[in-house]
């Protein structure tokens, strides 16, 4: 079976700490890069019709035990980042809604309430759906999941015998799409934990260059080889 219209993109934006090294920059100049670098990659899937939605892992929970400092200045790009959401006017111009997912409560105050305000300006946006986790893993997601079921059964709200995939994918963190191709940069060829649950049969792509170094032509190539990819979903 040919692989289907490529409709839903993930990406692991890795590689920004070893650039850093490399490149002898700064973890901020590093970090900025790949900030600006997921911009980037926003207006090129705007080339591709088909592509409806964007998930890109920006945060990981593991992340969030960096340093204090280290963790500050990430905090503090994610804000200036937020604060672009509505004067950028891309959001609004090409009707991309923006959504978070994650272990969101263990953002500061403040920049929870701004990933709020930005879900809210975009929520009515129809054309294409970008999502960002943050302070996100896979199997935080899904002891997360089960421990809601396990409440809503215990209260009387959940029939366990009615419990299924589609039943059980309702208490994940959202409900993102789940992406027919999984982008991961700088080499390294595993999954680490991202979207274990949606990506079970997501076609996987490895691309040498770090995030920072990703480029147009690098996405367009993953594409293709999407493209070229027979699949039978375990058929």
């Amino acid at each position: 079976m040919k692989a289907k219209t490529l409709e839903s993109i993930a990406f692991i934006p890795d590689g920004n700490r070893r650039f850093a090294g490399e490149a002898g920059v700064s973890f901020l100049q590093a970090y900025r890069l790949g900030t600006q670098k997921a911009w980037d990659v926003m207006h090129w899937l705007e080339d591709y019709d088909s592509i409806k939605s964007g998930t890109f892992w920006m945060l990981s929970l593991e992340n969030m035990r960096k340093r204090r400092a280290e963790l500050g200045l990430l905090f503090k790009i994610f804000d200036m980042e937020l604060k672009r959401v509505k004067s950028s006017g891309y959001f609004e111009a090409n009707q991309v809604r923006l959504r978070f997912f994650g272990r969101l409560e263990m953002l500061p105050r403040k920049l929870l309430e701004k990933v709020r305000e930005a879900e809210e300006f975009t929520r009515d946006f129809k054309a294409r759906t970008i999502n960002l986790a943050l302070g996100y893993s896979g199997r935080a997601e899904i002891v997360d999941a089960a421990k809601k079921l396990a409440l809503d059964a215990k209260h009387g709200w959940l029939d366990l015998s009615k419990v299924d995939e589609k039943v059980f994918a309702k208490y994940l963190y959202s409900d993102i799409e789940e992406p027919d191709l999984v982008i991961r940069t700088s080499g390294t060829k595993r999954m680490s934990g991202f979207l274990p649950y949606q990506s079970a049969y997501s076609e996987l792509y490895f691309c040498q260059h770090y995030w920072s170094q990703f480029t147009k032509q690098d996405l367009a190539e993953a594409v293709l080889d999407y493209e070229a990819r027979q699949r039978n979903f375990g058929k």
